[in-house]
């Protein structure tokens, strides 16, 4: 489902990827014919190039092979990996809130509600499922009226209309505890869903504003699917095509392979490709099945390392495809826990971390240049970004600043250092984990170079190493000191400022937050202007990372790796791609 967000999907292991070294894949890049380095084409760049010299995006630009739908030639079949396949088709459900259900639902299910460009600067309604959206104030309230496309309308032959609006509402509100949403966002402040002018009409009430207003219903839900037991148990095997509604329906399905073709009930523009097939398998199978030609496209977004992009380094058919990322890695500090609950020792630690070495040893091999984040949520190639990062750190420009910068801070604090050159205070050392998931050689190092800088600013890290899928009972259990994961960027990222920060929030995994600040927090929905928004956050966020809980390492690439000629699939940032569109260039073969 575009734009939306879960705790599932955006909160995952830090290097997502650029931890493939450990699933026996080379190690290095082997020799390849070079290349100019310079600017990305926008379809990408030839596998074969020096992987050292492979050219940098631009901000702000999509490298998806942008194609108009009079570029992009009728028929065809695209063959693409997932992870999983199923078995729980209820993407609204914590079981099936995973990235590949998002997008099989963008595919058969009217998911696809707004049209977004790529940083997030204009978003308007996608006129296929919504002719327009308006927003107006009654009785001190916002009220938002939804006007639905005339000829829209669910694979049953069902009116797509105001009842499909207020089904989502009744599942996602959060106010029925016989569904268990994966996520209420925005439609727990809902009052009211009624029909407007028309059926055609959804007139929204909500119980306090919320902005984009455009960005609020990210889905329409068949009113037969508002069930209790068919939400908990009905989509287990069964992706119920005739509750769609979209360019595609489902031609057969199993827990290992689904495929799509185009929907002959679908009322906009006809579906460039013939089918569209996603197998499941792994990480091995996947890089052997793109080389073999099983595959057309090493499917969602990877993390660009040499472990991963070497792999194809010999196939003169295939373009890699980079975008500036998704995703963010960083540090998460637990402020309850002995030791770090003094800020001047989680200042310090923030102090001596030099992100610039760690970016180096994860794309070691590779051309990729960035400036550190200052930010959790908000990406730098998007408009507004603000670098909200204390001072004292973003003033620190080499390694030896920082380290320096670090025992200033502790020794200001009244730490001394021992005997083995760890500063210490009334007998008690400064010393701490840090937790770190997979076994492949980057994470290795990453995690060593990050104990090496906090020792070399007297402070003992102890490296915690455990299986990646511990990843998230470890993270909620909150046996840690200090753990490396990744935050993914969305639209309304403005909108989980509370959920990540919030003093009370099961997201604020550091445990640190203030009344006052959730309150700063709470009024961002509220602000009207865009712009004003993004500003309010920022002040925001500058108060919460004055805490040093939360460390910004690194976004890295957003990168794909495709046959040459496919149209319209790669990194787009916050771009709407509809599913319809995608397909291969007609000058392709």
């Amino acid at each position: 489902m575009a734009h939306t967000l879960s705790r599932r999907n955006f909160l995952g292991i830090a290097g997502g990827t650029a931890a493939l070294a450990g699933l026996g894949l080379a190690a290095c890049a082997g020799p390849t014919t070079g290349g100019p380095a310079g600017v990305e084409p926008q379809n990408g760049t030839p596998a074969t190039t020096d992987l050292s010299r492979l050219p940098l995006p631009e901000r702000g630009k999509t490298y998806n092979n942008p194609k108009g739908r009079d570029e992009v030639r009728d028929g065809g079949t695209l063959v693409l990996p997932a992870g999983e396949v199923g078995p729980n088709w209820n993407y609204l459900s914590v079981e099936g809130n995973t990235s590949e259900m998002s997008t099989f639902w963008s595919y058969y299910m009217p998911t696809v509600l707004t049209m977004v460009d790529a940083t997030a600067s204009s978003i308007s309604p996608n006129p296929d499922f919504v002719t327009s959206i308006e927003s107006s104030e009654e009785s001190g309230r916002q009220v938002i009226t939804y006007t639905l496309n005339d000829a829209a309308r669910f694979n049953d032959g069902t009116p797509l209309d105001w009842r499909a609006v207020q089904a989502a509402w009744q599942i996602l509100s959060g106010k029925d505890g016989s569904f268990a949403p994966a996520a209420t966002d925005g439609w727990d402040k809902m009052v009211s869903v009624e029909p407007g002018a028309s059926d055609k009409q959804a007139i929204i009430t909500l119980s306090e504003p919320v902005y984009p207003a455009e960005m609020l219903v990210n889905v329409l839900v068949h009113p037969a699917a508002v069930n209790a037991d068919t939400f908990a148990n009905g989509w287990n095997s069964n992706p119920h095509s005739e509750w769609g509604a979209g360019p595609y329906t489902i031609d057969s399905v199993n827990d290992m392979q689904v495929t799509f073709v185009p929907n002959p009930t679908w009322w906009g523009e006809r579906a460039k490709l013939d089918s569209i097939t996603y197998k499941q398998m792994d990480a091995q199978a996947l890089f052997n099945a793109f080389k073999n030609g099983e595959i057309d496209a090493t499917g969602s977004s990877s993390s660009g390392s040499a472990e991963m992009l070497s792999n194809f380094s010999s196939m003169a058919d295939a373009e890699v495809r980079r975008g500036d990322g998704l995703s963010l890695v960083c540090i998460e500090v637990n402020s309850t826990r002995e030791g770090l609950s003094d800020r001047a020792v989680r200042k310090a630690f923030c102090q001596c971390l030099d992100a610039a070495t760690l970016r180096d040893i994860v794309f070691q091999g590779v051309n990729w240049k960035e400036e550190t984040p200052g930010s959790i949520l908000i990406p730098a190639w998007r408009d507004g970004y603000e670098n909200n990062m204390p001072a004292d750190v973003t003033g620190l420009t080499s390694a030896d600043d920082k380290i320096a910068a670090a025992k200033r801070t502790l020794e200001d604090a009244g730490y001394s250092l021992d005997a083995n050159g760890h500063y210490a205070k009334d007998g008690r050392g400064v010393e701490f984990n840090l937790v770190v998931f997979g076994d492949s050689n980057v994470t290795k190092n990453r995690a060593a170079a990050i104990q090496k800088m906090a020792k070399d600013a007297g402070i003992k890290l102890e490296l915690q190493n455990k299986a990646a899928s511990e990843f998230s009972s470890t993270l909620t259990g909150g046996e840690w000191d200090t753990i490396l994961t990744s935050w993914g960027f969305v639209v309304t990222a403005m909108w989980y400022g509370k959920m990540i920060f919030g003093s009370h929030s099961v997201s604020n995994y550091t445990q640190w937050g203030t009344p006052e600040l959730d309150a700063e927090f709470d009024r961002i929905n509220s602000i009207k202007d865009s712009a004003d928004q993004l500003k309010a956050y920022n002040a925001a966020e500058k108060k919460a990372l004055e805490s040093y809980c939360f460390i910004p390492l690194y976004a890295g690439p957003d990168v794909v790796v495709t046959k040459k000629g496919l149209a319209n699939f790669g990194p787009a940032l916050f771009q709407t791609v509809l599913p319809q569109d995608v397909g291969w260039e007609k000058t392709a073969s």
